[in-house]
């Protein structure tokens, strides 16, 4: 028997992307089992073309928030939606490639999680590949895009696997790799349009980096004062405290000793956790920047590059 698919697309005052989304779904090789959308309070023509959508495929859903609940309980309330057997993540200003979904069904295997990599720019032709990191020690310091992902649907429906103080695509992926796992499928599966009006954007506008100048030097200077701040938060504390409780088992040993170590202030715990980074650097630091000598460096300075100037832990 076909394995039936879901795909989740949530909505915000996307009216301007929407159409080209919707149809790059259409067009997938793979049957699609129902499109639900769901919007999230738009004010523009958003849910009007979704419903016009719908009157025209019997298979698409449309659904709207009585009140606006943030991008995290949108997705998390459309996924206890889904009715298949797979569940694909959507965006509303993404374009995905006709094989997307047919490529990720052959892989998943017996995985939580099948994800790829994708391309990201404001134009296709100029966009660049992006291929994160997803070893659980790299998923303690941030995850990677939900619009890339195929997830069992027992996995995405158990309210254990969203941690309600990050991301949900990062709760998802840690929890993947504290459960059946992750796999990626290597080739580009979708198209990310980098847009002033994305979530990405409006996040990156509210922690103040929108436009502002890559750091060099600063982060390897001034990274630990932010860790510092990091480890007193609720939330900080509430994630790694979770990690190091799921990942008591020998396969996860390096990722259990890395969020133990996050859990403990001082600079002895920090050194170790950094001496870590380096020594698995080619796993937990993003692609492409861990070899030669300044990849070393890099791999060792990496919790001080991913604190500085991070405020995620203060957002959700």
């Amino acid at each position: 028997m076909t394995a039936t698919v879901s795909v989740i697309l949530c909505t915000y005052n996307g009216g301007r992307y929407l159409r080209q989304q919707i149809d790059s779904i259409l067009a997938q090789t793979y049957p699609i089992h129902e499109l639900i959308i769901q919007d999230d309070g738009s004010t523009d023509d958003t849910v009007a073309i979704a419903r016009g959508y719908a009157s025209r495929h019997a298979h698409i859903r449309v659904f709207v928030n009585p009140e606006n609940l943030g991008f995290n309980l949108n997705f998390k309330s459309a996924a206890m939606r889904a009715t298949g057997d797979f569940v694909a993540i959507s965006d509303q200003d993404d374009v995905w490639f006709a094989s997307k979904i047919e490529r990720q069904v052959a892989a998943i295997g017996p995985h939580d999680i099948c994800f790829s990599t994708h391309t990201r720019g404001s134009d296709i032709d100029h966009s660049h590949l992006v291929a994160p990191q997803y070893a659980l020690e790299a998923l303690l310091f941030g995850g990677f895009a939900g619009h890339t992902m195929l997830l069992r649907r027992d996995f995405i429906q158990d309210g254990r696997n969203w941690i309600d103080h990050i991301h949900y695509d990062w709760s998802l992926a840690i929890c993947a790799q504290m459960a059946r796992g992750i796999v990626r499928v290597e080739q580009p599966l979708n198209w990310h349009r980098m847009n002033d009006d994305s979530a990405c954007a409006n996040e990156m506008r509210s922690m103040g980096t929108l436009g502002k100048r890559k750091p060099t030097y600063e982060p390897y200077l001034y990274g630990w004062r932010n860790y510092n701040r990091l480890q007193r938060t609720d939330n900080w504390q509430r994630l790694y405290r979770r990690v190091a409780a799921g990942t008591d088992r020998k396969d996860l040993a390096t990722a259990h000793e890395m969020a133990t170590l996050m859990l403990r202030r001082g600079p002895w715990p920090l050194f170790r956790l950094c001496l870590l980074c380096l020594r698995h650097r080619a796993t937990v630091y993003p692609s492409g920047a861990q070899k030669g000598l300044m990849g070393m460096v890099r791999g060792f300075f990496y919790p001080f590059i991913f604190a500085y100037d991070n405020i995620q832990y203060d957002l959700i």
